[in-house]
């Protein structure tokens, strides 16, 4: 591309107008909330749009706060059959089934406490198991006969409406109040009516003298008031030992009524609804706060939603449309009016989170409302998947040049860079201090000789993909790939100010990574693979390098070709991660380094200090054993200098014995040993010549 293309660039790239962006947005909401809406009763798609608001529903109750349902606020208090009790009574010889006139005299007492209505969540389809050792069912029934409050039996309607078979004698019809209702794994909604019979809830508040709500009619969604446990270890409901109960209505008859154990006071004008709620005597069911609820507390739920009016309202089948059509064209809108991707992901991710916010907040009022989340949610998605597919195929020319400009370019950073700055796709430079890495794998010709080319590609890009994410993490920009090696660059397109640290954290991150894949390497078929890694700093020329046809956004120097021969350097030292001396000053605070060496590389006058990087942190961190050996190694390298072979040589057989495997200290011994054979030349500076590159 010329220079004159490129300057002509801006004003060739117009946007889009706003108003077709708002024209279009619009058309793709409408188009999105009619199909959302058409699929919520299309077969097939329904029942997972069902399941996915029956997921929200219950996690909106686990944000919802608790209500206070005590017995000094609430209207019912439940009298449980819990292990406690069933642990009390059994010390007695009283095992469950209970005798039945334990239930009579709990309902005399209940008269006693001034108790509003009592109701049993409790089948009594049998006769007592006691039958004819004592008369418990007359006692029973007698007292249902004679109950001066209202008491409700719970039984299983038949398909007709009538009441299951009831065991006692009784000679008046019981208030029936129909439990088999609660038929859902997890118990959202309540009925009040079955095949006839009034529900026992329903039945209990008229029983106790209150008008039903006009919603009673129909089944409701259950308000519930909280967790059968909360997090304190509470209930939500209170509930009363049934053997406490029974031991006050003992002593009720007695007339011992400064002993009572639960105040009377506890049941005035209350609805005691008596339950099972310990584990092998009841039927276990689920709500949307716990997974272990109690049919009794539902039961309980349902009186109290009944007595106050109180339930969760659905929003209208209008309102879930509106609801719709907003997320949707606000989530197009997000899309279509950004010109950035982030933006355009964040338009979408706002509209969502204002969706689920507004469902939140009407959740959370006292008047719970509920807007059904899958609807609207499929919409917002449509609309999303639409506006990005319309700016795919509807965005003006700057973006096509921009997309098609992109695949020139590795880095994530410097897509970026050109997307916003598109007259720099131009041939030509910029001089800046950079840092360059160059990474090889050690003997990969041999490998590659003795590797199918199939297995060594599948291998190769395995490799090179694990590598590569690595060096993007650190915001790096992936140069090129020159068969296994890696050429990576830091600076450029954008300011760096820590770009030296960022390579030796790269170099560190992909040391690390190559030990932990080498299992998986070893399966294709490359075991002990091994990287080299050579890193400089210094003033190098980056941009687009090429020609008109065809360039490449690379970097260029003599520090780019130092950063190179240091890759190759490791072979002298059997090092793993090389950098130069420039970069050493820099990093020198936040790593461990080990000098190796003053290398003059081939093809360069000037030497250098090389280092080898151990890892990050500071050498007053590091453990003793890495302290000693970088003191050892570089005390045995000043004697080499000094030309104190003898010297050198003890200090690098110490180190070699405690550390067998440490590659230059083996390298530094065997040069030790061979200039004492044959010294060096006079006036020698201590520098090593490469003689490869």
């Amino acid at each position: 591309m010329s220079d004159e293309a490129t300057m002509r660039l801006p004003h060739r790239l117009s946007s889009s107008q706003p108003s077709t962006k708002w024209v279009a947005a619009t058309l793709i909401a409408l188009a999105a909330c009619a199909l959302a809406v058409a699929a919520r009763g299309t077969p097939g798609v329904s029942v997972p749009l069902a399941g996915l608001d029956e997921t929200f529903y219950d996690a909106f109750y686990h944000v919802r706060a608790a209500e206070d349902r005590t017995t000094a606020t609430g209207d019912v208090v439940i009298v449980a059959v819990d292990d406690g009790s069933l642990a009390d009574l059994a010390k007695n010889h009283k095992y469950w089934p209970w005798p039945r006139d334990f239930w009579a005299i709990l309902i005399e007492h209940m008269k006693r406490c001034g108790a509003r209505a009592v109701a049993f969540d409790l089948l009594f389809t049998e006769p007592s198991a006691l039958q004819p050792f004592m008369d418990d069912d007359t006692h029973f029934a007698e007292a249902l006969d004679h109950a001066l409050l209202p008491v409700v039996l719970a039984t299983m309607a038949t398909e007709h409406g009538a009441p299951g078979p009831f065991g006692p004698p009784v000679t008046r019809p019981p208030i029936w109040g129909a439990v088999n209702i609660l038929t859902d794994k997890v118990v959202r909604s309540y009925v009040p009516n079955v095949n006839g019979m009034p529900s026992l809830a329903t039945r209990v508040v008229t029983a106790a003298g209150q008008p039903l709500p006009d919603f009673a009619r129909s089944p409701f969604l259950l308000h519930y008031y909280g967790p059968h446990v909360r997090r304190d270890g509470g209930h939500t409901y209170p509930f009363l030992s049934a053997a406490h109960v029974f031991k006050d209505a003992g002593l009720t008859r007695k007339g011992k009524l400064n002993l009572f154990e639960i105040p009377p006071d506890t049941f005035r004008d209350k609805i005691v609804l008596i339950g099972a709620i310990s584990v092998g005597t009841y039927d276990l069911k689920a709500s949307p706060l716990s997974p272990l609820y109690p049919g009794v507390e539902v039961q309980a739920t349902a009186i109290d939603n009944l007595l106050h009016g109180q339930r969760v309202i659905p929003v209208s089948s209008f309102g879930v449309a509106m609801a719709s059509l907003v997320a949707a064209l606000v989530g197009a809108l997000g899309i279509a009016l950004p010109r950035h991707v982030s933006f355009k992901l964040t338009g979408a991710a706002m509209a969502a989170a204002l969706l689920v916010g507004a469902a939140l907040f009407l959740f959370a009022r006292p008047q719970v409302r509920w807007l059904p989340m899958s609807t609207p949610l499929l919409a917002l998605l449509l609309a999303t998947v639409g506006a990005f597919a319309w700016s795919y195929l509807a965005e003006d020319r700057r973006r096509r040049v921009v997309l098609r400009a992109l695949g020139q370019y590795v880095s994530p950073d410097v897509a970026n860079e050109i997307q916003r700055h598109p007259e720099r796709l131009k041939l030509g430079g910029e001089r800046r201090e950079m840092s360059v890495m160059f990474t090889d794998i050690a003997g990969f010709t041999d490998l590659s000789e003795s590797m199918p080319s199939e297995k060594l590609s599948a291998m190769l890009n395995f490799y090179l993909g694990e590598m590569s994410s690595l060096i993007l993490e650190q915001n790096g920009t992936i140069d090129k790939y020159i068969g296994d090696a890696i050429m990576s660059f830091w600076n450029a397109p954008l300011l760096q100010p820590d770009h030296a640290i960022r390579a030796c954290q790269a170099a560190l991150a992909m040391q690390a990574r190559e030990a932990a894949i080498q299992p998986m390497l070893a399966e294709m078929g490359a075991p002990g693979l091994l990287t080299r890694i050579g890193i400089n700093t210094g003033q190098m020329v980056f941009g687009n390098m090429g020609s008109a046809q065809k360039f490449n956004y690379t970097v260029l120097g003599d520090s780019v070709n130092l950063g190179s021969r240091l890759e190759g350097a490791n072979k002298l030292y059997g090092s793993r991660i090389l950098i130069a001396q420039s970069t050493a000053d820099i990093v020198r605070d936040r790593f461990i380094l080990r000098k190796l060496d003053d290398l003059r590389v081939k093809g360069k006058k000037q030497p250098m200090g090389v280092y080898e990087l151990i890892s990050e942190g500071t050498i007053g961190n590091v453990i003793d054993k890495t302290r000693r050996r970088i003191a050892m190694y570089e005390e045995a390298f000043v004697g080499y200098q000094a030309q104190r072979w003898d010297a050198a040589e003890a200090t690098l057989l110490a180190a070699q014995q405690e550390w067998p495997e440490d590659f230059p200290i083996a390298a530094l011994l065997k040069r030790v040993r061979k200039l004492r054979i044959n010294p060096p030349v006079l006036n020698w500076d201590g520098v090593y010549t490469a003689k490869d590159k």
